[in-house]
């Protein structure tokens, strides 16, 4: 642990990573602390792991300790942790004998909400892809970027495949409505055009994710910032321009001109997970509704509404009352805070 190699700081190894493993390491016996070393999760099979160690990409198993871990859901690496693993003399495989603490984490709600589950860890910014027509849903939109500020990281929205359409300025102002302050960027992979600003957010050591639903092209984005194809892309159906799942497991791939990059299966939809058990997103809208005077208030100009009111404190943004009405098919009404 005295030097650390200059791969692992490319994948993204920080001083924090580094600390939480001298601290496990401390507590070892001596002899043994030479077995263990770090690494990080690169991908994830049925019942194995792809962990990129100071050696390279290497195949590695959870180890029993970890399997019979107390509690009901003992802790399950995915794409992106940081780990330590034992290297046995005589065995191909590594073991996972440690899960690092985790310095960002993007998650979703399932189950109804009850559960969490864990779909990245560590990354620095996710790239939400989207594009013009009927994949442009706003209130799902609004859902993912919340998403993205809870897990920590900063959200940037894609609008890919603007080469398809002749007015793609109507299309970043729709967006702009549910993330004014959201950094927002045309794109069309598949011509090479706007890779620029998306590499600029790339830089040695930082990890990026894309997320979006299935047919945005989010593959295709994968292949033009690696300079090859790596990543399976498909066709579009006609009837409901609807992509078929080309990316079906999450793979965390180091670009060529620094960073890293995870290309994550397409997401029909996110339900927002808050582990402070906050409402975010439109729920704190329906939320809030419930005090309204009137039971079917549309919030626009009936008296007595709650969440206009809400609006006048500040507690909820104009921005995302005007996303809501546009999910609603309501006219557009911006109240100002007082």
């Amino acid at each position: 642990m005295s030097s650390v190699s200059r791969s692992l700081q490319d994948l993204g190894l920080t001083d924090f990573f580094v600390d939480a493993a001298r601290t496990f390491l401390a507590a070892l016996p001596p002899a043994s602390q030479a077995e263990h070393e770090l690494g990080r999760v690169v991908g994830v099979e049925r019942a194995t792991y792809q962990v990129w160690t100071a050696r390279g990409p290497e195949e590695a198993l959870l180890a029993g300790t970890l399997r019979q871990a107390a509690g009901a859901q003992p802790p399950q690496p995915v794409i992106g942790d940081w780990l330590i693993v034992q290297r046995l003399p005589g065995e191909p495989t590594l073991r996972i004998v440690e899960l690092l603490p985790r310095r960002t984490q993007f998650t979703r709600a399932v189950n109804g909400g009850m559960s969490e589950q864990i779909i990245a860890a560590n990354v620095d910014v996710v790239f939400i892809v989207t594009t013009p027509g009927t994949d442009l849903d706003l209130p799902r939109l609004g859902r993912y970027v919340t998403a993205v500020h809870v897990s920590g990281a900063q959200p940037v929205v894609l609008l890919n495949k603007t080469d398809l359409v002749n007015d793609p300025a109507r299309w970043m102002a729709q967006i702009r409505t549910v993330a004014p302050d959201v950094p927002v960027h045309e794109v069309a992979a598949a011509a090479g055009h706007g890779l620029d600003a998306v590499q600029q957010y790339l830089q040695t050591g930082v990890t990026a994710a894309l997320i979006g639903s299935s047919g945005v092209g989010k593959s295709t984005l994968t292949n033009a910032l690696l300079g090859q194809q790596v990543a399976l892309t498909g066709p579009v159906r006609d009837a409901d321009q609807q992509g078929r799942h080309t990316t079906t497991s999450r793979t965390l791939y180091p670009l060529p001109g620094g960073g890293l990059l995870i290309d994550n299966p397409g997401l029909r939809d996110i339900a927002v997970w808050d582990p402070a058990g906050q409402p975010v997103g439109f729920q704190v809208i329906e939320d809030t509704a419930a005090h309204c005077r009137f039971r079917k208030c549309t919030h626009t100009t009936e008296p007595g509404c709650a969440v206009q009111r809400a609006v006048h404190q500040g507690r909820i943004s104009s921005e995302l009352l005007t996303a809501y009405h546009q999910a609603q098919g309501l006219p557009l009404r911006r109240p100002k805070r007082r």
